[in-house]
């Protein structure tokens, strides 16, 4: 059975952000922002293309380094 959402992950893979379309890695990232930046883009073009739902997620890492920027902007 085909799953109705299209999902990119964003991940840590060791010193750099992976960008994974349903388990696909289709880029990599040094910036956090612009791995988020680069999954939103695609996420964002896909849903012009398709019924199905998108959406962006991130590992529990994206979400801590997030939480560092936050606090020390």
């Amino acid at each position: 059975m085909e799953s109705d959402t299209i999902e990119y992950y964003i991940a840590d893979v060791g010193g750099a952000w992976g960008i994974f379309r349903e388990g696909m890695q289709i880029a990599t990232r040094r910036d956090a922002a612009e791995a988020i930046s680069f999954a939103n883009f695609f996420a964002d073009r896909e849903t012009l293309m398709t019924l199905q739902d998108v959406r962006v997620i991130a590992d529990a890492c994206l979400k801590r380094t997030l939480t560092a920027m936050r606090y020390a902007a």
